[in-house]
């Protein structure tokens, strides 16, 4: 995930690269964008005496606040303002649209005592990434989520830990709130999962049902009469007719329970070097359309270790929030199956195919490769369904 620190003033702008650099030694998990706005630090401090100890340099943002933001909610970047709570309140308020899509934003004061999580604090990952700068800077983390301020189980953390989709997000309140009560969630899940997987008694009362059947013919408006009493249905595949699903229950139930479908996909991608968000973007959505699958059933995007760092990747991967993971030529060598190897790329990689065998790799559980090895331009992407799952995670 890429981090976008902005500061306003000296003290704020130094504290920015010393987080910098703290992120750097102790967490490869997020890229850093440095930026300040101040006419004061563009003129006298940065260019003079700042920067000299510092390898990365902080931007200076010419365009209007809110514009900047907005860019960055553009690319799902998360935003980091180093500063007074009201600026950064003021400078998304217009870009504040979806809980479960907008820009974690944080707020860190410019001694580095209080890292604040303002929007997207579960979905978006604000209270984890206010967590890690908290003990980065030994500072207070200043979490205000219900759920987690009374250590109870949330609904939108659960289905972020288990590459859920949240269907309908208006239910997430309902839910959360019985959780906040003490009573317990009454969860249906499919009955693909394994039936001795560990969960806690105290949170779910447990069913098992398939309830989307294997045709999307059907729907499952006249066998989910088990809807009334369930909290969170979390379906055994997804759907092209989800939405017809979803208006058929309605109609016909009064309590709709929030419902969860998997992300039951794997982009495997290997590129040349240097390829852009846009160029890796299109070679995507060509795929994915070719498929009839949308972007948000994408679990993981798999590579090579050696495009850990790739700008376009991880640029696509931040704006769609998809999990970025990556894999030693050792690693993807040892997957087993008969792919489209070539001797050009075993010579830069070490290993003969990355995008197929990295998206089978990627399957924790196993699959299968619905899409081989399409090249698009220096890209190439192969697409496969993962069995899904065998283990949820409270």
């Amino acid at each position: 995930m890429t981090l976008s620190i902005i500061s306003f003033t000296k003290n704020g702008c130094e504290l920015s690269l010393k987080l910098n650099n703290k992120i750097k030694e102790k967490n490869s998990a997020y890229y850093v964008r440095l930026y300040y706005k101040s006419e004061t630090i563009k003129s006298e401090i940065v260019e003079d005496e700042l920067l000299s100890a510092f390898e990365d340099k902080p931007e200076y943002v010419e365009e209007d606040l809110e514009q900047w933001v907005k860019t960055q909610f553009a690319d799902n970047s998360a935003l980091i303002f180093i500063g007074a709570v009201g600026i950064a309140v003021r400078s998304i308020a217009k870009c504040v649209d979806n809980k479960l899509s907008d820009s974690p934003v944080m707020v860190i004061d410019e001694k580095g005592d209080f890292v604040i999580p303002l929007l997207s604090g579960h979905v978006g990952g604000a209270n984890e990434i206010a967590l890690m700068l908290a003990e980065l800077l030994d500072a207070c983390p200043v979490i205000t989520t219900a759920t987690d301020k009374n250590n109870v189980w949330a609904v939108d953390v659960f289905a972020k830990k288990n590459k859920l989709n949240i269907l309908n997000k208006d239910r997430i309140k309902a839910v959360n709130a019985k959780s906040l009560k003490g009573e317990k969630i009454k969860l249906i899940l499919p009955k693909k999962i394994e039936s001795d997987f560990k969960y806690d008694e105290n949170i779910f009362d447990i069913m098992r049902k398939d309830i989307l059947p294997e045709n999307d013919e059907e729907d499952i408006a006249d066998e989910a009469d088990i809807a009334d009493d369930a909290d969170v249905i979390v379906l055994n595949r997804n759907s092209k007719n989800i939405d017809i699903i979803l208006n058929d229950l309605e109609k016909k139930h009064k309590n709709i329970p929030l419902i969860l479908s998997p992300k039951e996909y794997i982009i495997g991608m290997g590129c040349k070097k240097n390829k852009t968000c846009h160029e890796i973007e299109k070679a995507v959505m060509d795929s994915l359309d070719k498929n009839n699958l949308s972007v948000n059933q994408i679990a993981y995007l798999a590579s090579i270790d050696l495009k850990k760092d790739e700008q376009g990747i991880l640029n696509f991967a931040d704006r769609n929030r998809i999990e970025f993971v990556t894999y030693s030529g050792e690693e993807l060598d040892e997957v087993d199956g008969t792919f489209d190897e070539s001797e050009f790329v075993k010579e830069k990689t070490g290993v003969g195919n990355v995008c197929e065998r990295a998206a089978i790799r990627a399957c924790t559980y196993g699959g299968s490769l619905i899409q081989k090895k399409t090249v698009y331009d220096g890209i190439t992407i192969a697409i496969a369904k993962r069995n899904w799952i065998r283990k949820i995670k409270i």
